[in-house]
This record gives structure tokens, sequence and C-alpha cells, in this order.
């Protein structure tokens, strides 16, 4: 029996384990947070969104306290005295690391990218650029097959013994993820505009 099963089980709990700290340590280098409100908002940024267990999320926190990537304070503002997480200086070298490494073209794709720009005021311009461009170049992959497959379901319509049905259902299908395509193309050059008024705005607050 074969054990590859097994073995691509184990990357992909993994991978995700590495998709989780990216978003934690990206999220707190903004402010020290509860483990609920880190919950909450790992849960919104998942692609699909959906929801993450306590016995998920507070062993995860706990390995990352013990890699010495973030530490537990006591928030004395609450009268419960609610333990917060804070990011220490490990926590962010490994942040800036997991930020700039290569985000592989496969079904986590669109969570990493959607997690690398909650983060993306922790890292300076070139790398926002760098992840922009990366996620662009992604995008307009995608955008070539939607374009071609829709081009080959159009001819088919020709053909009088084609399902014509199936065809529209399936033209109607890639029209959503052409448009999903050229809006996301059209958010990566709004903040790259962005990106640039922001470093015009910092270098005349610095002359």
């Amino acid at each position: 029996m074969s054990k590859r099963p097994i073995i691509d089980k184990s990357l992909r709990h993994i991978r995700r384990k590495i998709l989780y700290e990216l978003l934690i340590l990206g999220v707190l280098t903004s402010r020290d947070m509860s483990g609920y409100k880190l919950r909450i908002i790992l849960e919104s940024s998942l692609v699909p969104r959906r929801e993450i267990s306590n016995g998920v999320m507070y062993p995860l926190l706990r390995k990352l306290a013990n890699k010495g990537f973030i530490e537990f304070i006591e928030d004395y503002h609450n009268p419960r005295n609610k333990k917060m997480a804070h990011i220490t200086s490990a926590g962010i070298e490994r942040f800036r690391q997991l930020m700039n490494d290569t985000v592989s073209r496969d079904a986590k794709r669109e969570s990493i990218f959607r997690f690398k720009f909650r983060g993306m005021a922790g890292v300076d311009s070139t790398t926002q650029n760098q992840i922009l461009d990366d996620f662009e170049a992604a995008e307009h992959s995608d955008l070539k097959v939607y374009q071609e497959v829709l081009h080959h379901l159009h001819a088919k319509l020709d053909d009088p013994t084609a399902n014509h049905p199936y065809i529209i259902w399936a033209i109607r299908s890639l029209d959503l993820s052409l448009s999903i395509c050229r809006a996301k193309i059209k958010w990566i050059k709004n903040c790259r505009q962005k990106i640039n008024e922001d470093r015009k705005r910092l270098n005349g607050q610095t002359k």
C-alpha cells in the first residue's frame, strides 16, 4: 500500500501551519492581541472563509511561543488580566522571512497572498511591490488560461451536435472567473498608486 497520501497529508498540515503563522505574526506587528481576536481575524482572512476552532488556534499560539516568535503578557487594563500575544524580535524576523518567501501556485495561493496583504504595513515598499508583482503575474496567467478556454467554448457553440446549455453555463462560469481576475488586477494597480503616493508623502515630510 502506498504511503504517499500520508506524506502529502503531512506536508499539507505543515504548510497550513506556516500559512497561519504568517497571518498571526503579521497581525501582531501592529499591536498585541488576545487569542480570541486573532482567531476572528484568521477566520475572516481565509479564502474561502471558514471557522477555526480553539483546538487549532491555541496549540498554534503555544508553538509560536515555544519557538520564541511570540510571548504572552498580561493586560492589566483588563479586569480579568487576560493574556495578550506579543511579537518578539525573532518573530518580526520570521515574519519578514515569510513575507519574502515565494508563493507556490497551488490551492493555498489565494490565502497566502491575502495573508501577505494583511501584513504589508510591516515590510518596506520594495517588498510590497514584489508581492504585488507576484500576485499580478499569477492573475495574468489565470486570465490567459480562462480566455483561451472561453474562446474554445464559443467556437463549440457553432457545433450543432454540441450540448449548448452545458456550454452556455460553462461560459457564464468563466465570465465570473474573468471578472474576478480583472478586478484583482485593477486592485493591484490601485495599490501601486497608493504605495507611490505614500512614498512621496513620506519623502516630503523628511525634507
